[in-house]
């Protein structure tokens, strides 16, 4: 009798307990398998986490605010052409109006011009007696002149071409050391059969470019005996 009641007794704790986890499990979690049960330490396994990346903030497209000098092209160009006897043609895709900086208006000659297109992204070169307005990009495709020894007359932002021939140095070897110093609107080229480097860029970096490869054009030292 003793024993029944034991077994009795055994029997309710475990129906108690039973009854209890069922309780504590949230609605809709399915119920632990037969062969689940007993086991010690199981996690259940959890969702991924999805991750949605922040959407990027919209690039800022920068207005210039209206007190920078910003003036009309065309009456800059007639009287520059007035003062200097040159004719303009513009590239259409040149907008209407352009930054001065600090520049009065009655105070640009034509190098001062030139300063101004540098700042302003723009090239000018002169082609059968017009100065052609065009982006920097661009004028590497445009006839620039040729001019093989330094004159004082050329504007050190007027665009020109050079060709310098290395005598103790090959002239490919100094492309990787001469491009980082000229812009990327500015050419640079050599040619090995001839040793000889193309230039093509603003007057004053030219001059620049020149004086770097006659210090490097030297004979290399010779080893002591």
């Amino acid at each position: 009798m003793q024993l029944n009641r034991l077994r009795a007794t055994l029997a309710a704790l475990v129906l108690t307990f039973a009854i209890g986890d069922a309780a504590a499990q949230p609605p809709g979690q399915p119920q632990p398998q037969a062969g689940q049960q007993g086991q010690q330490g199981q996690q259940p396994v959890g969702q991924p986490l999805l991750v949605v990346p922040s959407q990027p903030a919209p690039a800022q497209i920068f207005v210039p605010p209206p007190e920078l000098p910003m003036v009309e092209l065309a009456p800059l160009l007639q009287r520059v052409e007035r003062a200097s006897n040159k004719k303009f043609l513009v590239d259409r895709r040149v907008g209407p109006r352009i930054f001065l900086g600090d520049v009065e208006p009655n105070d640009i000659t034509y190098p001062v011009l030139l300063s101004i297109l540098r700042a302003n992204s723009l090239a000018a070169v002169e082609i059968e007696g017009r100065v052609n307005i065009v982006f920097d990009s661009d004028v590497r495709f445009l006839p620039a002149p040729m001019t093989q020894t330094d004159d004082s007359s050329i504007a050190a932002d007027e665009w020109v071409t050079r060709v310098l021939a290395t005598k103790n140095v090959g002239a490919a070897q100094l492309v990787p050391i001469l491009r980082p110093l000229m812009p990327t609107s500015a050419h640079l080229a050599a040619h090995s059969d001839t040793n000889q480097l193309i230039l093509m860029d603003r007057y004053a970096n030219v001059q620049r470019i020149t004086a770097i490869v006659r210090s490097l054009d030297v004979p290399s030292p010779r080893p002591n005996q």
